[in-house]
């Protein structure tokens, strides 16, 4: 049987350098049972300020932030420790709601910058992960007015955490709270649950990314639902290949188009812009990631192109596609990869905190970083530090400063890692993290917005306050 850890995180900024202020976890029985509850808080690394909107949300004061007695490097192990420790329980299921696009790669990026040797907790030994936005996305297509939803200003269905739960009956008391969230999040997944226990048993069952795999690649042709601004519609595909440059992601050909007409007699320019242009002529599979893979006789339930076509077109297409797969993929793979380079190579040289898919320490370094995480005293962790080099020695410095502050460091040394800091938080260029220049533009911009609310201008102008010290204290270091 396999038990769940729901879990929820607050933080400074929704982009992928954010820091995580507050987080929740329960873990619960197969029927949802509250076994164990765990929660951490943390104040902000020195290395880091917030954006502004991100606080308004949440509530948090930047005052009281700055008082939690956890440092991010705690809240880090704290929070391995407990996951770890309920891992090695059994099987779990790891659930977050839109934690495919946020909460995941946020906790396995603190796990990497604090120098954790394996950050990818999600899927060790016994872990899986699932998501409880699609999940609930697929379960409202494919079992209609079983979830009450809202709709928004250009009436697309809303499945915001605390908008599902207004509607279907559990209000989160704490909404935008960790805890908050994360109860909310188990009450939604034991619904649909009870709801239909097939289709969530179904929902839940794509974690292993081989077994995806042989769901897609081991039959003709097949179906799974996609949603695009509060949109699911159903897709009939073929398998190509897996992804020329994201491993785990797999190119199945769109079948409402006809690849003998596509592929036939043309460039591979051309068939680059064909291959791409609107509507595109193939999904993507990210079999990491939970899929819903649904059987082919799906293919033709509802009113559309792939009902249009019918079973025997259809199936005509996939057998074009096994039957030429190895040239096909071959010519796809290299438009992508060619395309991939043209548009997303970015030569400037990457920060320490963003090298989480390019460090790959060596056998030494990882055990420097094991020793320096279990290290208990400043003394212990200074005499690994020194081994450091590169990236990871500019990390083990964030991780000294934030939780040793000056005492860490020589007069000299802890004036150069003060400087960069400020120098990074002070940018006025666009940066991958924010910046406090971004921040005091957006306070002025919201107190012209909210000059009519008096008490979200309190909470602007203390925010402002706390923006207006922190620019004092980083101004001393230029």
């Amino acid at each position: 049987m396999t038990n769940y850890i729901f879990f929820d995180t607050e933080t400074n900024s929704g982009r992928g350098l954010a820091d995580i202020l507050s987080i929740n976890a329960l873990f619960c029985s197969p029927d949802f049972k509250i076994i164990e509850e765990f929660n951490c808080e943390a104040r902000l690394r020195k290395s880091r300020i917030y954006e502004v909107d991100s606080f308004l949300v949440n509530g948090f004061d930047p005052f009281n932030v700055d008082k939690h007695p956890n440092s991010n490097f705690e809240l880090t192990k704290k929070t391995n420790d407990k996951f770890i420790s309920w891992i090695n329980k059994g099987p779990v299921l790891f659930c977050a709601h839109n934690g495919y696009s946020f909460d995941y790669m946020l906790t396995s990026q603190h796990l990497y910058s604090n120098l954790f040797t394996w950050p990818w907790i999600f899927s060790t030994g016994n872990a899986k992960q699932i998501d409880s936005l699609p999940i609930s996305q697929n379960f409202d297509f494919y079992s209609p007015n079983m979830l009450a939803t809202e709709l928004n200003a250009k009436n697309n269905k809303m499945f915001k955490l605390g908008s599902l739960a207004k509607m279907n009956g559990f209000e989160i008391t704490e909404l935008h709270t960790a805890r908050g969230d994360t109860m909310g999040m188990k009450l939604l997944m034991e619904l649909l649950h009870n709801k239909n226990p097939e289709l969530f048993k179904k929902s839940i069952s794509f974690t292993n990314k081989q077994d995806v795999l042989s769901k897609i690649k081991d039959v003709d042709y097949f179906c799974h639902p996609e949603t695009f601004f509060g949109k699911t519609r159903q897709f009939t595909t073929s398998y190509l290949c897996e992804h020329p440059v994201y491993k785990g992601y797999h190119l199945c050909f769109d079948l409402k188009h006809d690849p003998e007409v596509l592929f036939d007699d043309i460039t591979n320019t051309d068939l680059g812009k064909k291959l791409n242009a609107a509507p595109k002529k193939y999904r993507t599979i990210k079999a990491g990631k939970n899929p819903l893979i649904q059987d082919k006789s799906n293919a033709t339930l509802y009113e559309d192109e792939y009902t249009t076509l019918g079973h025997a077109v259809l199936e005509k297409r996939a057998n074009f596609i096994i039957k030429n797969r190895e040239e096909l993929a071959n010519r796809v793979s290299l438009i992508i990869s060619d395309q991939f380079q043209d548009k997303y190579v970015d030569q400037t040289e990457p920060l320490p905190e963003e090298m989480i898919f390019s460090l790959n320490p060596s056998a030494e370094d990882k055990s420097l970083m094991n020793n320096y995480v279990v290290a208990n005293t400043m003394e212990d962790k200074l005499k690994i530090h020194k081994h450091f080099k590169g990236p990871l020695k500019h990390l083990s410095e964030m991780i000294l400063l934030d939780n040793y502050d000056k005492e860490a460091f020589s007069k000299e040394e802890y004036t150069r890692v003060r400087k960069d800091i400020s120098r990074r938080l002070l940018s006025t260029s666009k940066e991958a993290f924010p910046t406090i220049p971004d921040a005091m533009s957006r306070i002025d911009s919201l107190r012209e917005e909210n000059k009519d609310n008096p008490a979200k201008l309190k909470k602007i102008e203390n925010i402002n306050k706390h923006l207006e010290i922190l620019t004092e204290e980083h101004e001393e270091y230029l």
